[in-house]
């Protein structure tokens, strides 16, 4: 199948879960190594931790968005998120 250019796939997760990690590690400082590498292996660590959310609608990712602003959702975020923060500053790839 060829997608048009005028559609395009988004996984919501990834700006929910790279908000998360803005809001509660980079601006809290909350990080031993904030380099740019060690930040985007946190994001996809914890990505490929999480279910993946596709759409490729406006709508739709406003509705998966609604979604993850349930506060349990949201831990589950943050969970993944510390797990990946752990393994990375433990080894870091740079």
């Amino acid at each position: 199948m060829i997608f048009s250019r005028e559609l395009s796939i988004l996984n919501v997760m990834e700006p929910i879960v790279s908000r998360l990690f803005e809001d509660n590690y980079v601006k809290t400082g909350g990080l031993h190594c904030a380099c740019e590498k060690c930040q985007i292996d946190i994001i996809l660590l914890a990505l490929n931790h999480m279910p993946p959310h596709y759409t490729s609608s406006q709508t739709g990712e406003a509705y998966i968005k609604a979604l993850y602003m349930e506060p349990q959702l949201q831990s589950d975020v943050l969970r993944e998120l510390t797990n990946a923060v752990k393994v990375i500053q433990e080894r870091p790839n740079h």
